[in-house]
Formats: C-alpha cells, sequence, structure tokens
C-alpha cells in the first residue's frame, strides 16, 4: 500500500480529537507493527497428533516406548526396535533452548536426524541432531538470533525424526513443553479461549482478558466461520525491561507491542492505568490479526486489516464512529474502496483505523456477520477485495462507497483528490507486511 498523507483537518476536529490521538498513539504501535504472515503457513501435520496441545506438559524424562521402524523405498524394517528414553527438555531464556534424548535401533547406530517443533499450527522449526559416540545421547540446540525471538512461555510441541546406520527411520510421539522464563515472577491462567501470562501487572489483568475472550467468542466464530484451530496466548509485560530482554540487538522503543501466527499470541508493553483497554481493547484487537492469518488472504498492511482488527474492541478509547462522523460532516471524507484510502502508519495513523473500522461496522450493520465470513472466505479463495465485496453485497463497488458514506453522513460522492508532489529524496513509505 502506497501511504498518502491524510486530508487536513478542521481546526474544530483537531481539537476535539487532539486528545483522542494522544491517548492512542502507543497502541497504534503495538498495533501496526510486526503482524502475522498471510496466508496462514502450510506446514506438515503432527505424526500422530490430531489436536494442538494447550497447557498440561508432557513428561520431559523418564519416557520409554518402542515401535517398529520404517524403511526406504525398497527396504524391509519389519523386525526393527526402537527404544526412546531420556528425553528432555531445556529453556534458556532469553537465549534458546536445547532437546536431548537416547533413541536405540536394534538394526544399527542412529546417525541423522533433527528434532522439529512449532510454537502453533503452521511454522515448522527444526534443528540437526548431534549424537555423542560414547552415551548415545541426542542433542539439538536451538540459540536465538536476530529475527528469530520469540517470547517467554510460548508452547512448544516438539518430536524427534532420526534414522539409523541401516536406512531405518523412526519419529517420536509429539511432546509438549513451554519455553520457561526464570528471571521474573509471571501469573499464567488459561481458559477454554486464551492462555494469559502478566509480569508485574496486576493479577485482575488475566481474569479481564479472559472474559474479554469469552464475551467475543461467539462473535469471532460467526464472523471467520469457527475458532482459532489453536489457544492463543497473551504476554502482557508490566516493565519495559523485561520486554526488551526477549528480544535480539536493539529494540525499537516506539514499539510497544507484536503479535505473531508463528507463536500464536500476542506480546504487549502494559500500563496500570490502563488495563480495561489492554484487555477489552488491544488483546481482542491482536487475537483478530491471528484469525486474519488462519482463516483469509487479507490485503497487506492497509485500513482493510486494521479496521477489521478494529471492529473487534469491545472497550474504544474514544467514539471511533463518532470520529470519523465528523470527518464526514466536514467534507473531509476520503475515498476508501476506488482509491489508496486512509493511512495506517505516520502521524495520521487512526485514520486507516478508524474509518477502516466504520466501514467493517456499516457491512455487519447491513449484511450481518454472515457478510463478513463471505467476504472472508472469497478472500482466501485469491477473489480480489472489491470484487469479493460485490459478490456480498450484490452491489457495484461505487454503490457500496455511495451507500457507506451516506450512512456517516458524507456526501455520496467522494472528493476527488489532487495528488500531492513528491518530495525529492522523499523516502519510500514502509509497507506493513505480516511476518513473525
Amino acid at each position: 500500500m502506497n501511504a498518502r498523507p491524510s486530508l487536513s483537518r478542521g481546526t474544530a476536529i483537531v481539537f476535539a480529537t487532539a486528545l483522542m490521538l494522544a491517548l492512542v498513539g502507543l497502541r497504534v504501535a503495538a498495533q501496526g507493527e510486526s503482524l502475522t504472515q498471510t496466508p496462514y503457513p502450510t506446514a506438515t501435520p503432527y505424526p500422530t497428533s490430531t489436536s494442538y496441545p494447550t497447557s498440561t506438559p508432557a513428561p520431559s524424562t523418564g519416557l520409554t516406548a518402542t515401535a517398529p521402524g520404517t524403511k526406504e523405498p525398497g527396504q524391509s524394517a519389519s523386525n526393527v526396535k526402537w527404544s526412546v528414553s531420556d528425553m528432555a527438555f531445556q529453556s534458556e531464556y532469553p537465549k534458546g533452548f536445547s532437546f536431548s534424548v537416547k533413541i536405540t535401533s536394534s538394526a544399527g547406530p542412529v546417525v541423522r536426524g533433527r528434532v522439529i517443533w512449532s510454537h502453533a499450527p503452521g511454522t515448522q522449526r527444526s534443528r540437526p541432531i548431534t549424537v555423542d559416540p560414547t552415551t548415545g545421547m541426542i542433542t539439538a540446540e536451538w540459540d536465538v538470533t536476530a529475527g528469530e525471538a520469540v517470547p517467554p512461555w510460548v508452547g512448544i510441541t516438539y518430536y524427534w525424526d532420526v534414522g539409523d546406520s541401516q536406512g531405518n527411520t523412526f519419529q517420536t510421539e509429539p511432546q509438549y513443553v513451554e519455553y520457561e522464563d526464570k528471571g521474573h515472577k509471571w501469573i499464567r491462567t488459561e481458559s477454554q479461549d486464551i492462555i494469559v501470562f502478566s509480569e508485574n501487572l496486576p493479577e485482575s489483568i488475566n481474569q479481564m482478558s479472559m472474559d474479554a475472550m469469552a464475551q467475543q467468542r461467539e462473535t469471532y466464530r460467526a464472523a471467520w466461520g469457527d475458532l482459532l484451530p489453536y489457544k492463543p496466548r497473551a504476554f502482557l509485560f508490566g516493565d519495559r525491561p523485561a520486554w526488551d530482554e526477549w528480544h535480539v540487538g536493539a529494540t525499537d522503543p516506539h514499539v510497544i507491542g507484536t503479535t505473531s501466527s508463528d507463536w500464536g499470541g500476542t506480546a504487549q508493553v502494559a500500563y496500570q492505568e490502563n488495563l480495561t483497554d489492554l484487555a477489552y481493547g488491544t488483546v481482542l484487537h491482536e487475537v483478530a490479526h491471528l484469525y486474519q492469518a488462519a482463516f483469509t488472504i487479507m490485503p497487506a498492511g492497509d485500513w482493510f486489516i486494521e479496521g477489521n482488527a478494529t471492529f473487534f474492541e469491545l472497550h474504544q478509547q474514544y467514539d471511533y464512529l463518532a470520529s470519523v462522523q465528523l470527518l464526514a460532516a466536514a467534507g473531509e471524507l476520503p475515498p476508501l474502496l476506488e482509491g489508496p484510502g486512509p493511512a495506517v502508519s505516520g502521524q495520521h495513523a487512526r485514520d486507516g483505523y478508524d474509518i477502516g473500522y466504520t466501514w467493517w461496522k456499516w457491512l455487519v450493520d447491513n449484511y450481518g456477520l454472515d457478510g463478513h465470513r463471505k467476504l472472508i472466505q472469497l478472500l482466501d479463495q485469491g477473489v480480489s477485495r472489491n470484487k469479493a465485496i460485490e459478490e456480498v453485497t450484490g452491489l457495484s463497488i461505487s454503490e457500496v462507497e455511495s451507500r457507506w458514506r451516506v450512512w456517516l453522513g458524507a456526501s455520496a460522492v467522494p472528493p476527488t483528490l489532487i495528488p500531492l508532489p513528491t518530495a525529492p529524496g522523499f523516502p519510500t513509505p514502509t509497507q506493513f507486511t505480516f511476518g513473525s
């Protein structure tokens, strides 16, 4: 999306909304920065799992098992016996983690393999094994590097995939652990909708976040056609140093949150005076981004995405609809569906959130959550945004835009924008893409 300066607002509107923008400025960074890749990555299914585990860790040591092995094509493995023991996981937060296990084959020593893990259904990661020839212990390590860091307490479902010297291969049953942070005091709570981890915050934020998710459960289900295929997590940091610790290298002081479908959750720097907005606003907004990544293909980084996520907030820091109605009344509502649309970054970032929100509210008010679901399903099939909107509404894009504008109190015809001159050397706007 090419960003453009917002249309100038009248003096009265600037005065009325200045305090609103000041209040929401911090959360814009959290919601507008590092989001998750869409469409949701396709992954190789776990070998035996049909549902993603949530909270009960599997034993990390003392596991023993035997199972027949498999051979490469043309080779028999009917008599091969495998044994698994001493399986363990070690968190070295924030530096990474390691795995260890003993796996033996009756046909020969283990000579190759890898450990494979995922934090949520989707992207898998792996590391090659190292075999100690003396003890037979198999190990693998993940050391954090720039761009790969994950928050503490992400879930880790892992299994071993190994082969022996005779070409037999074997996979262990999936195991579940968490990336433990032993350096800070965390409160962990879990409901059927979400797992919440909070640090240096009142315990009430955990319950508030669970209550907010419960209240929106059926709205999410109706709007997307189902609930997320995993239980999302919220990592809520009460102080900046704890937040900075899990990142590798310098962190941007203006960014106070990030959301990723790779590790299935949202991490936010929180402030005690804003707990209601955190639970009933930010958490619900960011979980909506996880739904976007899991269920559809959204046009990257524009008002359509952020307005959609804003639609699912139960707490508004100010009246978003009224703010946009002021724009409409002043004749300053920009074109939406047949133009670049309002910005979601920069000085007027709230335009994209608020104006986008009103469009999704108009859609649901007129076509219900069923209309929302049909639209995202068409997008998931690869239908373009405007074509999908026309199919759901039965109207042309011009007519949709006209009705939305009239609903807000604006003229039916959007204003014609005069292209702004490009200043020499003006940097190319950063495009918001979905990446963990």
